[in-house]
């Protein structure tokens, strides 16, 4: 039997389970020459809208394939208008800049699933960027986020900081994680803010050793426990 004469309802359910979530990647093409700021603004250096993630593989089969196919056509600003193909309920929009994701706004209440990564934040460091340049309002301007996972790069913990201080839009926060590539760990906001105030007040003992995982939340409030400690005055007061 060969896949056209199945049933209609069969073929439809296979084409379904042929979608499968995508990393995409925006990128702005713009015009050369000189443009004053309003227009900058208004967007009339943009050529068009383009990406490197390749088109789903349903938009090649055959026409059937296409009309089943759960994609739209997105991302056709600028004056040489192209598209992308998106499901926007299912695909990954990547960005490796914090101001990356100025380039996705003009589908702001579409976008619900964000990827970020700072590898390409060199000009100036990420968190002085997410914290004094404004660099995550563009993550604020999507409506409808409903899940952020973040990159980290190797040692970096203060997104912790920025996650508990600053937030990440009106993503929920139990949607937002943070993965370590280097182990593989995928860690809650909670966590990785834990695992940041543990490596600042705490230190292994004497003979090298780590804390007890178990107690690690206990050790780190113990440290930032000031009544524990004596203040600078006291212990002035002690020479």
């Amino acid at each position: 039997m060969s896949f056209a004469s199945l049933p209609f309802e069969l073929r439809s359910l296979i084409w379904s389970l042929a979608v499968a979530p995508r990393h995409i990647t925006i990128n702005k093409v713009r015009a050369k020459g000189s443009f004053s700021n309003k227009h900058r603004q208004q967007g009339k250096d943009i050529l068009y809208e383009t990406s490197s993630t390749p088109p789903p593989a349903l938009m090649h089969v055959c026409s059937e394939s296409r009309q089943q196919a759960p994609y739209k056509r997105a991302f056709t600003a600028g004056t040489e208008p192209r598209w992308t193909w998106v499901n926007f309920e299912l695909d990954i929009f990547c960005v490796s800049s914090l101001y990356a994701v100025s380039d996705m706004l003009s589908h702001r209440s579409e976008i619900q699933r964000l990827q970020i990564r700072t590898d390409d934040d060199i000009a100036i460091d990420w968190y002085e960027a997410a914290t004094r340049y404004n660099g995550l309002s563009g993550v604020y301007q999507l409506e409808n986020l409903g899940e952020i996972q973040v990159v980290l790069e190797p040692g970096d913990l203060m997104w912790g900081d920025v996650f508990k201080d600053w937030g990440l839009g009106r993503c929920p926060q139990d949607n937002i994680t943070f993965l370590d590539e280097g182990s593989g760990l995928v860690l809650t906001g909670d966590q990785l803010k834990m695992v940041g105030d543990w490596r600042v007040v705490f230190s292994f003992d004497s003979e090298g050793n780590p804390p007890d995982p178990d107690r690690l939340s206990e050790e780190i409030a113990h440290v930032l426990d000031d009544s524990w400690h004596m203040t600078w005055a006291q212990i002035h007061e002690l020479d």
